[in-house]
């Protein structure tokens, strides 16, 4: 057998003073820790000087593979996403009860009104999915709760579960949802109706910091600030006594910009202090992004910016309980809705789309981005969905992800940032080779060495300069 390095492999900086290094193969999201030695003889193709014993597991890890052209590397990376779509037996359906937010956030492109589904319209997209359900193509329903702000139509979600959940009953397919939501409405009764009847199994929900970066961010449209008001019922309902039996996480998501990066280290402090470090099932921040022309992204960190602060917000998170170990992005198949099959998002008004980030604003009004429409016909077809050919368009060499050795584990981010002419690459693409370096410290150190190596590791990155995987 004829091998060579996989162009999908990432390899670390020297981990210790063995000069070892963690191997990262993108075709599996897996590592591995490989000798100087072992290194070496991999980048400058000497593969039969490797011990039989470690080319095995090389071979397993998909570090070596047989020896093929990059081009046909990035065909199966392809043909394995687009079987993955074919074979998805969950029927993924994301629905917005209502237009209406309490919030006027200065980065969300919407614009809100007080609309919510009606019955006709629930009648409609339960109709539309219940039909799909009965193809007998998937074993369960999905429903992903979105905004606006979902639980301003909480009415409408009770309506659409209870109807669907009995659908799937009756036939054995399983059922389970999440909700996005502001946390403003997020009550314990509510959240315990929204475990324990609609089968909501995880919650997100944002704090941009502490309460003087949040409420600059996040204030309520009538005046005031909502920070308070939303910690105190994620304290209240992580406190319950029976929080862990209801099964449904927590997580909670930083909206970063160039204006509150110092509140992200003291909100990780704030919910450690209320207990919740062990409570809340992921915590992360991301960078925001222009969101229907808006331009947000211009308002941001730089990338490169983010990248290096996102490490020491990952090493405090760890100090704080509030995440055990460093991520390290797994093979992403389905890149998002927008490539699936059968996945929509109906609106308030019964508008269609394969893309979240395109409803209730004019920016994508008249656009191709808007499907059609459920108020004449539940069964309504719509002609092939923008973004449906990504897949195609990265095999043709038509956006810079055909060349990235990331491709696999991120699947191209956002198909519609690229459409748009705006670079979609996650803050990954530009600190990998730190994360696999951390993922050693955290795990293969400990005590007083382990302090030691985070500290000098602080130290590089600070200065140091990020620049993209290539």
């Amino acid at each position: 057998m004829n091998l060579r390095l996989s162009y999908y492999t990432i390899f670390s900086d020297p981990v210790n003073v063995k000069n070892d290094r963690v191997c990262y193969s993108t075709l599996l999201g897996k590592t591995n820790i490989i000798s100087e030695y072992c290194y070496e003889c991999l980048v400058n193709n000497f593969i039969d000087e490797i011990p039989a014993t470690i080319i095995a597991d090389l071979i397993e890890k998909k570090i070596l593979v047989e020896e093929r052209t990059n081009e046909l590397e990035l065909a199966k990376v392809i043909q394995e996403n687009k079987a993955s779509i074919e074979s998805a037996n969950m029927l993924s359906e994301i629905i917005q009860p209502s237009a209406m937010c309490q919030l006027g956030c200065y980065y969300c492109g919407q614009s809100h009104t007080k609309d919510y589904l009606s019955d006709a319209l629930i009648d409609k997209i339960c109709i539309r999915i219940e039909n799909k359900l009965a193809s007998k193509k998937f074993k369960g329903l999905a429903i992903s709760w979105f905004g606006a702000e979902p639980l301003m139509g909480l009415k409408q979600m009770r309506l659409i579960s209870k109807r669907l959940k009995s659908f799937c009953l009756e036939r054995g397919l399983k059922y389970k949802g999440k909700v996005v939501t502001n946390g403003l409405s997020l009550k314990p009764n509510i959240f315990k109706e929204l475990a324990t009847e609609l089968n909501v199994t995880g919650i997100e929900i944002t704090l941009d910091g502490t309460k003087e970066f949040h409420d600059e961010h996040r204030y309520m449209k009538k005046g005031g600030g909502s920070f308070d008001l939303i910690l105190k019922n994620l304290v209240s309902i992580t406190h319950l006594d029976n929080f862990r039996d209801l099964g449904c996480n927590i997580s909670v998501r930083c909206n970063v910009d160039e204006k509150n990066p110092e509140g992200v280290l003291p909100l990780i402090k704030l919910l450690k202090e209320n207990g919740l470090d062990d409570k809340i099932s992921y915590f992360y921040p991301v960078g925001i992004y222009s969101w229907a022309g808006n331009d947000a992204q211009k308002k941001s960190l730089t990338k490169e910016g983010f990248a290096k602060r996102e490490l020491g917000w990952m090493i405090d998170s760890i100090n704080h309980g509030l995440d055990t170990s460093i991520s390290i992005p797994q093979r992403r198949k389905i890149v998002c809705m927008s490539v699936a099959n059968d996945a929509e998002m109906v609106d308030a008004f019964g508008n269609v789309f394969n893309c979240t980030e395109v409803s209730y604003t004019d920016f994508y009004e008249n656009t191709p981005h808007v499907l059609g429409n459920l108020k004449q016909n539940a069964f309504a077809e719509f002609k092939a969905p923008p973004l449906k050919d990504w897949n195609d368009k990265v095999l043709q060499g038509k956006f810079p992800c055909s060349t990235c050795r990331l491709l696999p584990v991120c699947g191209g981010r956002c198909p519609k940032s690229w459409e748009e002419g705006l670079e979609a690459c996650p803050p990954f693409k530009y600190n990998i080779r730190e994360r696999l370096k951390l993922l050693y410290i955290t795990e293969k150190t400990s005590g007083e060495e382990k302090k030691q190596a985070t500290q000098q590791f602080l130290k590089d990155i600070d200065s140091k300069n990020f620049t993209r995987v290539t």
